[in-house]
């Protein structure tokens, strides 16, 4: 009994670290769009013309694809084992006892959601960052030198779009573009613990009336307004 009471005395006189507040330094672009926007080459122009408008010799990344590597090396894992969250695939509960129990390397899909957004959230801290997809907005919005971009157009156009770049019919197209759609809500709202909607998103353009330059001058003028940059 004494040493019971003697370790409850002890830990209640250890002085309680003070956690290290969490860094929001930035700045960094979210890019979002709805499926059959292209991204990617907006993403990319926004990168050189911030690089060379600033000056700063200092390189903006475009961040895709690195997000799902660095995640599977922080869980020591095959890029593979964890592509199925940004698949929009789920993995159910049964298929979790199994894995526990045979996979010497199981990761739980918490534990794999959450070091997605760690990663996320470092790119975003780190600064000159362009995040393109994969949820960035919902994970970096309270950054304060962030913007967040989404890309939209009228769905006819995208469904054109997937028909020229799958070469598949029109109604496949539409199937596919709707599905596509409603998998990327999920996982946004996954992520956020909420519904996403428009006003979650600073800028929002329609790529069906705006060319790629057009838009990457306004996203520039945005950071400006915003003195993100």
């Amino acid at each position: 009994m004494a040493n019971i009471l003697l370790k409850y005395l002890e830990e209640r006189h250890v002085p309680k670290k003070t956690p290290k507040p969490k860094k929001k330094s930035g700045p960094v672009v979210t890019i979002s769009r709805e499926y059959g926007c292209q991204g990617k080459t907006i993403a990319n122009r926004l990168a050189k013309r911030l690089e060379d408008e600033l000056g700063e010799h200092r390189e903006w990344k475009v961040i895709s694809k690195e997000i799902l590597d660095q995640a599977a090396q922080s869980l020591g894992l095959e890029p593979e084992k964890i592509s199925y969250v940004f698949n929009f695939e789920k993995r159910g509960i049964i298929d979790d006892v199994i894995a526990a129990f045979t996979d010497k390397y199981y990761k739980s899909d918490r534990k794999i959601r959450n070091t997605f957004r760690d990663v996320i959230r470092s790119f975003g801290e780190e600064g000159h960052s362009i995040i393109l997809g994969r949820c960035g907005a919902t994970i970096t919005r309270d950054i304060e030198k962030s913007l967040h971009v989404r890309l939209i157009a009228p769905e006819d156009i995208r469904i054109d779009r997937i028909h020229k770049r799958l070469n598949i019919s029109y109604k496949d197209a539409e199937k596919e573009v709707q599905e596509m759609d409603q998998k990327r809500a999920e996982l946004r709202n996954s992520f956020a613990g909420r519904n996403i909607d428009d006003v979650d998103y600073d800028l929002i353009f329609n790529v069906g009336s705006m060319d790629d330059e057009q838009i990457v001058e306004m996203i520039l003028h945005g950071m400006k307004v915003k003195k993100i940059i």
